[in-house]
């Protein structure tokens, strides 16, 4: 999953009890010319406190110590039980326009970044740290405007520690380039010992200004709603522009299905359906589109003016198997047939249909049905 959009939140971080001195949050007395954040202060790290630790990390936790390595001012925390696996911990932190680094912590699996580094990334290189050395992967920004993205991973202790940055142009090898999250930081910030899905007592009592207490990292997920995938929906850059909702015809979607249909100022539609039972045939291709596979059960398709993706999800751990099905219909053929907008809006879209959502996106989702 990605984004699951909050309030803007505050930006200090206040570290009670930390060994480290705490970021201050801003007095206001600085130059009002500007609306955009200041990077926060860098945190002194005492290297004593680079220490393993052996309680169970949380979001928080994880939020605490990316923010002693990256200067940067979280507008808002996203992740949710559903973000990541079961036995993973981790948090991604949102501000800007679009900037998210992502940061977790989990078992060495397949998809070790090591492993990226040799099927289709645009560069690779191990770089060494004060506490470690890490691999850093990057892929370039291209002309259709994806901005590219950074990666830093770093396995110790039958763990991987993980840090996903994107927001930047990545132009050329970002050991390179003036960023914002730097590569040093990202590599000191995977390599810390205290990252990992255990960490100090300290940091478990550590507290982030601004981070939720219910919602995405904290309590208070709360089963998928109609209205909560409207929400869900506005929530996402692609269909921020939806100005009606109503209840969508689920009698093909099998039991237990609900969705909307939303409509857009130049007419279009889109919609989305939360099917728990989806019908075998619901899951295949329709003759009348052209389909690709896609990554899990199901398929993207589309014909003229007309796209659609459908997932499927096992059941994992506590929650449900459930199908995902979004839908965009134009007035005329897409513009210049280029899909690629399209299908990126339609996987967006994909992230308004898990089963839980945040309590706040529930309450937002409440008027607008």
């Amino acid at each position: 999953m990605r984004r699951r959009g909050m309030a803007l939140l505050a930006a200090a971080l206040l570290l009670a009890g930390c060994g480290s001195s705490a970021t201050e949050a801003d007095d206001g007395s600085g130059d009002k010319a500007s609306d955009k954040p200041e990077p926060a202060p860098s945190v002194s790290i005492d290297p004593a406190d680079l220490k393993p630790g052996n309680r169970p990390a949380t979001p928080e936790a994880l939020a605490a110590i990316t923010l002693q390595h990256v200067r940067i001012v979280p507008e808002a925390f996203d992740g949710g039980d559903l973000y990541f696996e079961q036995d993973e911990v981790g948090t991604v932190l949102v501000w800007g326009a679009d900037h998210t680094l992502e940061v977790k912590a989990g078992p060495v699996d397949d998809d070790l970044l090591s492993t990226w580094c040799h099927d289709g990334m645009s560069g690779c290189a191990e770089v060494k740290g004060d506490t470690g050395t890490a691999t850093v992967a990057w892929d370039l920004a291209t002309d259709d405007g994806t901005p590219g993205q950074l990666m830093v991973s770093h396995k110790a202790g039958g763990e991987e520690r993980r840090a996903a940055y994107v927001g930047e142009k990545i132009t050329e090898d970002p050991r390179k380039l003036d960023l914002e999250v730097s590569v040093d930081d990202l590599v000191a910030l995977v390599t810390d010992p205290r990252l990992g899905t255990k960490t100090t007592t300290e940091m478990t009592k550590a507290q982030v200004d601004g981070f939720p207490s219910e919602g995405a990292n904290g309590a208070g997920e709360v089963p998928l709603t109609a209205g909560a995938i409207a929400a869900g929906l506005l929530e996402t850059k692609a269909y921020a522009d939806i100005d009606s909702f109503e209840k969508a015809d689920v009698a093909d979607y099998g039991k237990g299905a609900f969705g909307v249909v939303g409509t857009r100022p130049d007419g279009s539609t889109v919609t989305a359906i939360h099917a728990p039972n989806l019908p075998a045939e619901a899951r295949k291709c329709a003759k009348t589109l052209t389909c690709s596979k896609g990554d899990t059960d199901g398929y993207d398709g589309w014909t003229e003016g007309s796209a659609e993706t459908v997932r499927c999800h096992e059941a994992q751990g506590d929650s449900h198997a459930f199908c995902a099905v979004v839908r965009q219909q134009a007035p005329a053929p897409f513009p210049g047939d280029d899909l690629d907008p399209v299908l990126s809006a339609l996987e967006a879209g994909l992230e308004a249909l898990w089963p839980t959502v945040p309590a706040e996106t529930a309450r937002r989702g409440e008027s607008l049905l």
